[in-house]
C-alpha cells in the first residue's frame, strides 16, 4: 500500500508536468533594488519573494535583485532582512519590470509602528500566531514557554528553570488526553523530540532552548499542513536569527535568575555567505533563602547561510548546551547528599533548496537534521538504618535468599538516558498559475527515527541497590523508525468580486520497529483548510483534519515490574536472613494497540473595519484512543515456611533455597545434614500484568476571541482584549482490574484475598469516578501606549479569570455507575450522587476467583460480606460535587526603553499590585491563592 500511494503522487505530477509543459505560458523578469530608508545605502542579503511560497532571492552588494519567469498576474511581494521591518507591496506583472526600489526601516521603537503582542498569520488558512523579536524582547523571556502567556487567554507564569517547562496547546485546563504530550516543538525545523523518553508522557521540555538568538516563533493551533506529522494538540516553531547583524549582548537579571548573551552575524564578504554566532548563559534557584538547587543552561549556535548562483540555497545549524539541574543539601541540613541532573543538548541541521523555477516544478528542498539530548541523573544518597536491611533484585520467578546491605552506607543511583533522533525530508513545490487561478502543489517524502542509547537506570555499586530495584538497560530496545508521504494542493479561486483559498492533503505514515508487534503499522491522515476572502475586510475559514501522535517507548516498552513477597525471615547470631518469593508483572502486548489521534476541527470570522480588528474561533477535538495502561491479573501460589518444632536454628547457619519449589535447608556445620524448614501455608493470590491501552476518547471545545481596539492618538494608546473559553469531557468506560496487595483472606488465616474486582472505571484505581467535566473563561486587556519620539513602549496588562468549574462523573451504559451510601457503612441510600452531600461507593461489574474464573457482580455479592473488599467507597462526601473557583485577576507592568541606537532596557512587575486573593473551592470551602507572587525582572541590552 506505501508504494501503491507513492506511485499515485508521482503519476499525479508526472500528468500535470505534461499538462504545464503543453500550456506553460511566457515568463517575465523582475529586476529592482533595497534600500535602507533613512541613508539610502543598500541592504545586502535581503530576502525577496513573490508570493509567499512561489520565488524568492537575496539582494547583493548593491542590494539588487532579480527574477525571471515570473508568471503573468498580480503577485504580493514581500522583502525582509534582519534587524529591519519586513514589508509588503502588491505587484501586478503584464511584462518585464525593471527599477523597483523598496526602502527598509530599521527595527526600533522610533518607529510608529511596533507589535509586542503575538499576532494572528495574515494569509494563513488554519489559526497561527506569530511573535516576533520585539514582543519577545518586550517580554523579556527566561523560557521559550513564557510566550503562552501572550496566546488568547493565556496566563503570565513567573519564570522558573528549576522546573520543567513544556508547551500544552488548547488544553482546556486538563492534561488527560496527553495534551502536553501531543505539542511538537521544533527549532529551525530540528524536531525537539521525547518519542524515545522511557519517563512519562509529558511534554517537550524546553529549558536547553537558548532565548536570546530567537528571531520569531509562529504557534499553530488550528489543522496544520499536511507536512507535518507526529502530533496532536498544535505546534510551535521556533526560528533563530539568521543574517548579518551587529553585535548583541543582553544581561538579565530578576530575583531567581541570572541571564548573559553575545550574538553577531558576521558577514563573510565576496558571495561567502553569512555566520551567526550566539552564546548564552543562564543560572536559576529553586529559592532565594536555600540556594542550593540551582538550573543552569550554557547554550552556544552557530549558523551559515549562502545563496549560490542566486538559485540555491544551503544552511546549515549547530546548537550545544551544557547544563542542568544541581541540588545539594542545605548546610544547615544533613551534608554529603546531592542530586545532578545533567540536560546537555547537540542539535545539527541542514537544509538545501534548489530554485529550478521550471514549468513543471517551482524548487525542492532537501533538510536533514540530528537531535542528542544527554539527560543523566545521578542520586547521591546517604542511608542509615538500626538494623541490615533485605534487598532482592531477582529478575526471574522463584524463590531467593536476600542479600544484606550496611547498616550506613551512600548510594549512587543513576538514570542515563539519551535519546538520539534522526531526520530527513525531500519536499517538492510546483506553482501554477491560469490567469487569477493558482495553484501550489507540495509532495513529499520524510524519514525519522529515534532511539535511546543511554545505559539506562542501574546502582553504581549494584551491592548498595535499594530493596526491589532492577537494572534496566535502555540499548536494549530497537529504534523507531517512521516513514512517511504527503501531498497538499492550496488552490486559490476568484469567485465574483471575492477568493476562495482551499487546501486539501494526505499524509501516510508507516512506522518500522524492529522485533515488535507494532512493526509495519501504517495510517492514513487527512487535511483540509478553507478560507473565504468576501471583502478586504471580512473572512471567513474553517479547517477539519486528523493528527497523529507516535508513542512514545514509555508506552512501547512498560517497565518490568516485580512484586517480592517474603516467605519466612530468621535470626541467627546477631544476623537476619529472609526468603523471598519473586513474581515478574508480565508486560502484555496489545496487537490492537492504536496510535493516539487528533480529529481537530475550527470555523473562525476575521474582520476589520474603522481601525478595528476583530478574530473569532470556535474549534472542536477529539482526542482518540489516549495512550494508557491497563492491569490485568492472574492467579499463582506461593509456600511460606515455618522453622520445625524441634529444630534449633544455628548461630552460624549455612543455607540453600530451592529457587523452584521455595523449600529452604539450613545446616549449622558442614558434617551435619540439611534439615528442611516446614510449609507453614500454601498462599494464593494474584499477579498483576501491565497492558498498553488506548483509553476513552477525550473532547475539548472552545472559542477564542481577539480584538484590537482603535488607537487613542492623543495619549498614543491601544487597547486589546483577548479571551478563551475552553471545555473539556471524558468518560472511560472501560473495564479495568483493581486488586490491593496486602488484603487477607476473609475466612482462611495467613492468606491473601481471594478476588479481582473488574470496574468500569478505565483503570482509576480505587476512585469512584470515571469522567470528568470542566469550563475555563480566561480573558487578558492589554493597554500599549507607543511613545515613538521618547522610544519608550509601556504595557500594562490585566489578567483575569472569570470562570472555573469542574465535576467529576460516573455513568456505565447510560446510567450512573457510582451510588450514595452511609459514611459508616456500603449500604446504599438511594440519594443522588451529586448532591455534593453524600458519600458515594462503586461495585464491580465483575470479579475473577483464585481459579481465574470471571463471574458477575450481581445483588447477592453486594450483600455477602466477603465481598465487602470489593466494594470501593469515596474518601470524601464532596467527590461529585460541582467545583469552582469565583473570579479573580492580577495586572502586569512591561517597559521598554530605547537610549539611542545602541542601549535598550527592559523592565517587567508581573502582579505589580500584589493582589493575591483566597478563592473559596465550591466543593470543599478550601481556599487557595492562583494569582502569581509578586516578581519584577530587567534586561540590558546593548547593540554596536
Amino acid at each position: 500500500m506505501f508504494k501503491r500511494l507513492f506511485i499515485i503522487l508521482f503519476a499525479t505530477i508526472a500528468i500535470l508536468t505534461d499538462l504545464a509543459a503543453a500550456e506553460a505560458p511566457r515568463g517575465y523578469s523582475v529586476e529592482g533594488v533595497v534600500l535602507e530608508a533613512e541613508t539610502q545605502a543598500p541592504v545586502i542579503g535581503a530576502v525577496v519573494r513573490i508570493g509567499s511560497d512561489y520565488l524568492w532571492t537575496t539582494t547583493d552588494i548593491d542590494g539588487a535583485f532579480s527574477f525571471v519567469n515570473v508568471e503573468k498576474g498580480g503577485w504580493t511581494i514581500e522583502v525582509s532582512c534582519l534587524g529591519y521591518v519586513s514589508m509588503a507591496a502588491e505587484l501586478k506583472v503584464t511584462g518585464d519590470i525593471e527599477g523597483l526600489k523598496y526602502l527598509l526601516y530599521e527595527n526600533s521603537l522610533a518607529l510608529d509602528e511596533v507589535v509586542v503582542t503575538a499576532q494572528k498569520a495574515k494569509d494563513g488558512l488554519g489559526t497561527s500566531h506569530n511573535l516576533g523579536r520585539d514582543a519577545l524582547n518586550h517580554l523579556q523571556l527566561s523560557n521559550t514557554t513564557d510566550i503562552a502567556a501572550l496566546l488568547p487567554g493565556g496566563k503570565t507564569v513567573n519564570p522558573d528553570l528549576t522546573a520543567e517547562n513544556a508547551f500544552s496547546l488548547r488544553e482546556g485546563g486538563s492534561t488527560t488526553g496527553n495534551a502536553a504530550f501531543g505539542t511538537a516543538v521544533e527549532v529551525d525545523g530540528v524536531r525537539l523530540g521525547n518519542n524515545a523518553s522511557f519517563g512519562e508522557m509529558g511534554g517537550t521540555d524546553t529549558r536547553s532552548v537558548a532565548v536570546e538568538n530567537i528571531e520569531s516563533i509562529e504557534v499553530i493551533t488550528g489543522v496544520p499542513s499536511a507536512e507535518y506529522g507526529d502530533l496532536n494538540s498544535g505546534m510551535v516553531k521556533i526560528n533563530t536569527r539568521k543574517g548579518r547583524t551587529p553585535v548583541n549582548v543582553t544581561f538579565s537579571v530578576n530575583p531567581r535568575t541570572y541571564q548573559a548573551s553575545v550574538s553577531k552575524g558576521i558577514d563573510l564578504q565576496e558571495d561567502n555567505g553569512v555566520l551567526n554566532l550566539s552564546a548564552e548563559w543562564a543560572r536559576a534557584v529553586k529559592k532565594l533563602i536555600s540556594p542550593y538547587q540551582s538550573y543552569t543552561r550554557t547554550g552556544i549556535t552557530l549558523g551559515y547561510t549562502n545563496t549560490f548562483a542566486k538559485v540555491l540555497r544551503f544552511e546549515a545549524g549547530f546548537t550545544g548546551n551544557i547544563g542542568g539541574m544541581n541540588t545539594k543539601d542545605d548546610p544547615d541540613a544533613f551534608t554529603g547528599e546531592f542530586q545532578k541532573e545533567r540536560d546537555n543538548v547537540f542539535r545539527g541541521n541542514t537544509s538545501l533548496t534548489w530554485m529550478l523555477n521550471k514549468s513543471w516544478v517551482t524548487n525542492l528542498k532537501f533538510d536533514a537534521s540530528v537531535n542528542f539530548n544527554d539527560n543523566l541523573f545521578r542520586y547521591h544518597k546517604y542511608e542509615s538504618y538500626a538494623s541490615n536491611q533485605p534487598a532482592v533484585h531477582a529478575e526471574q520467578a522463584g524463590y531467593f535468599l536476600a542479600e544484606r546491605l550496611p547498616l550506613t552506607y551512600f548510594s549512587d543511583q543513576v538514570t542515563d538516558s539519551k535519546e538520539l533522533d534522526f531526520a530527513a525530508s525531500l519536499k517538492y513545490n510546483w506553482h501554477k498559475r491560469w490567469d487569477d487561478v493558482k495553484s501550489f502543489l507540495k509532495v513529499g517524502v520524510q524519514w525519522k527515527a529515534n532511539g535511546n542509547v543511554g545505559q539506562g537506570e542501574y546502582y553504581e555499586d549494584p551491592a548498595l541497590a535499594a530493596n526491589g530495584y532492577r537494572p534496566r538497560p535502555y540499548t536494549e530496545y530497537p529504534f523507531m523508525h517512521n516513514l512517511s508521504v504527503y501531498a497538499e494542493e492550496h488552490l486559490t479561486l476568484p469567485i465574483a468580486s471575492t477568493k476562495l483559498e482551499v487546501t486539501a492533503g494526505l499524509r501516510m505514515e508507516n512506522v518500522f520497529i524492529k522485533n515488535s508487534l507494532y512493526n509495519n503499522k501504517t495510517t492514513f491522515s487527512p487535511r483540509f483548510n478553507a478560507k473565504w476572502q468576501l471583502t478586504d475586510a471580512l473572512a471567513i475559514r474553517g479547517g477539519w483534519g486528523i493528527t497523529e501522535k507516535l508513542p512514545s517507548y514509555y508506552i512501547l516498552y512498560p517497565k518490568q515490574e516485580y512484586r517480592d513477597i517474603q516467605t519466612y525471615g530468621f535470626s541467627h547470631g546477631s544476623q537476619t536472613s529472609y526468603i523471598y518469593y519473586t513474581q515478574p508483572y508480565t508486560v502484555v502486548y496489545n496487537p490492537e494497540l492504536r496510535w493516539q489521534r487528533n480529529s481537530n476541527s475550527e470555523f473562525a470570522i476575521d474582520a476589520a473595519f474603522a481601525d478595528w480588528k476583530i478574530s473569532l474561533v470556535g474549534f472542536y477535538n477529539l482526542t482518540k484512543g489516549p495512550y494508557n495502561f491497563l492491569n490485568v491479573y492472574e492467579p499463582y501460589s506461593y509456600d511460606i515456611l515455618q522453622k520445625p518444632a524441634d529444630f534449633t536454628m544455628p548461630s552460624d547457619p549455612q543455607i540453600i533455597v530451592d529457587e523452584q519449589t521455595g523449600m529452604l535447608y539450613i545446616r549449622g556445620a558442614q558434617e551435619e545434614y540439611w534439615t528442611p524448614m516446614d510449609v507453614k501455608v500454601t498462599d494464593r493470590t494474584f499477579a498483576k500484568s501491565t497492558k498498553q491501552n488506548n483509553g476513552a476518547d477525550v473532547t475539548r471545545a472552545g472559542v477564542e476571541l481577539v480584538v484590537e481596539f482603535p488607537e487613542i492618538r492623543p495619549i498614543r494608546t491601544t487597547f486589546r482584549f483577548d479571551a478563551a473559553y475552553t471545555y473539556t469531557k471524558y468518560l472511560n468506560e472501560q473495564i479495568a482490574a483493581y486488586y490491593q496487595n496486602g488484603w487477607s483472606h476473609t475466612y482462611l488465616p495467613n492468606r491473601s484475598y481471594q478476588y479481582v474486582g473488574l470496574y468500569a472505571n478505565g483503570g482509576s484505581n480505587n476512585t469512584v469516578a470515571n469522567g470528568k467535566m470542566t469550563h475555563n473563561l480566561d480573558a487578558n486587556l492589554t493597554a500599549i501606549t507607543h511613545i515613538p519620539q521618547a522610544r519608550l513602549i509601556i504595557t500594562c496588562r490585566l489578567e483575569m479569570s472569570l470562570l472555573r468549574r469542574s465535576r467529576n462523573i460516573s455513568q456505565y451504559q447510560g446510567a450512573d455507575y457510582a451510588y450514595t451510601v452511609n459514611e459508616s457503612d456500603n449500604k446504599a441510600t438511594g440519594g443522588n450522587i451529586y448532591d455534593g452531600n453524600s458519600y458515594t461507593a462503586i461495585r464491580p461489574v465483575s470479579y475473577m476467583d483464585l481459579d481465574g474464573n470471571v463471574h458477575p457482580f450481581t445483588d447477592a455479592e453486594a450483600a455477602d460480606p466477603a465481598f465487602a473488599n470489593l466494594i470501593l467507597k469515596s474518601a470524601n462526601a464532596y467527590t461529585f460535587a460541582r467545583d469552582g473557583y469565583g473570579a479573580y485577576m492580577s495586572a502586569n507592568l512591561s517597559i521598554t526603553k530605547e537610549i539611542g541606537d545602541h542601549v535598550s532596557l527592559s523592565f517587567f512587575a508581573n502582579n505589580f499590585t500584589n493582589s493575591r486573593p483566597y478563592v473559596k473551592s465550591m466543593a470543599t470551602g478550601v481556599g487557595a491563592i492562583f494569582t502569581p507572587a509578586f516578581y519584577y525582572g530587567l534586561t540590558c541590552r546593548l547593540k554596536f
